[in-house]
């Protein structure tokens, strides 16, 4: 075990709550256990930002965070709200558990346990490798993995091979095969085939359309505990979409995922506090939403959580020199509804926001005319410039 030492940062959205600066993952039990931990408390990081609190303490992808402050860590969830209870630029003692056996990093020991016929480990380095994140994203290499586990029976493998072969991706397409995988998967009552097999229904595209049989999936899944599944029947019973509209109904679906820790749920649950569709308009309750989305990482809850910062609404008072910190956030996590709006509808934002939305883009070094509120082309393109930073 190791005791780092970590001094938090303060979160874009909150400068008053502490923040480890770490994307992290769950830590479920077949992982623990091929890493050789007793339990699988605690919270895996996936990678530590640069600059962050996490990097300057020497975290790094595979740490396991067991204990904060000399107390066991239960879970990620867990972990990411008592940092966030503690004040930005206090110390935290963080106990982690690294991996250093025969000197590998911790991807290398993932793959000599996959190679060896870890079921759970192939599953989770095929995740890796889709998504870039603590490996080079290679849809190939992760197709590869995800195809070792189905062969042994993976059920979660399956699925996501299966998917692959529907869609063609970073394996040759077969539409036969890849049906018949996620059928079986989901008639051994995987959640995730069973989501995908009534996807698959609504569209209508591989399958006959059958609108009835995926609402029966959905909420199959749905009850399992499937928070996707959770979404698409929100936004059936909130569209309408083969079903009666029933937004109380939607809304119910939105916070069950948001209590899940879905930040689309929290999103959507929240712009409909904010409509009075299916619940009591509130906006006091939509900011909570958009802050927790927002400390999660979804830029539309960053950008939602600016308009309510700007105008004031749900809030003791207007901060647009908040709201402009975080219009430039969601401007780097490439949110296309925030280039759109800055570019084309400024006028929605306050005089005192978009003066200082351009002193921003001044210090950000791509903006030197008049700091007037005036959106005019110059400041246009120094938005666009500033979005296309990080392209």
């Amino acid at each position: 075990m190791l005791k780092l030492t970590a001094k938090l940062s303060s979160q874009p959205t909150d400068p008053q709550k502490g923040s480890i600066g770490a994307k992290m993952d769950t830590l479920d039990q077949p992982l623990a256990a091929a890493l050789g931990l007793a339990n699988a408390n605690g919270a895996l990081i996936l990678e530590a930002t640069a600059g962050g609190a996490a990097a300057r303490a020497g975290m790094r992808f595979g740490d396991i965070v067991v204990s904060l402050d000399g107390k066991a860590v239960g879970g990620m969830n867990d972990l990411r709200q008592r940092i966030a209870s503690q004040s930005a630029g206090s110390n935290a003692e963080l106990e982690i558990w690294r991996v250093t056996a025969d000197g590998g990093d911790f991807l290398q020991t993932l793959r000599r346990l996959g190679e060896a016929g870890n079921a759970e480990v192939m599953v989770r380095l095929g995740r890796l490798y889709a998504l870039g994140v603590g490996a080079p994203r290679d849809e190939a290499e992760a197709l590869r993995w995800f195809q070792k586990g189905a062969a042994v029976g993976n059920l979660s493998a399956m699925t996501a091979y299966a998917a692959g072969l529907l869609e063609g991706r970073g394996v040759a397409r077969d539409q036969q095969e890849g049906l018949r995988l996620l059928r079986q998967a989901a008639d051994k009552g995987h959640l995730e085939a069973i989501y995908r097999n009534a996807v698959l229904l609504l569209e209508g595209k591989i399958v006959a359309k059958d609108t009835a049989e995926a609402l029966r999936l959905f909420g199959k899944a749905a009850d399992g505990g499937f928070t996707p599944a959770m979404l698409d029947l929100a936004v059936m019973y909130n569209t309408g979409e083969g079903v009666r509209a029933d937004p109380v109904t939607a809304a119910a679906w939105y916070k069950k995922a948001a209590d899940l820790g879905n930040s689309i749920g929290m999103v959507n649950l929240g712009f409909m506090h904010q409509q009075g569709r299916g619940v009591a308009r509130d906006d006091i309750a939509a900011v909570a939403l958009y802050r927790s989305a927002a400390a999660e990482g979804n830029s539309s809850g960053i950008h939602n959580l600016a308009a309510m910062l700007d105008s004031g609404r749900g809030l003791p008072r207007k901060d647009p020199e908040q709201a402009a910190n975080l219009i430039l956030l969601a401007l780097d996590m490439r949110n296309e509804f925030t280039l759109q709006q800055m570019t084309r509808n400024s006028r929605a934002w306050s005089l005192e926001f978009r003066r200082a939305l351009q002193r921003k883009l001044r210090d950000a070094g791509v903006y030197s005319d008049k700091i007037d509120g005036e959106l005019r082309a110059s400041t246009v393109d120094a938005i666009n410039a500033y979005a296309a930073r990080k392209r």
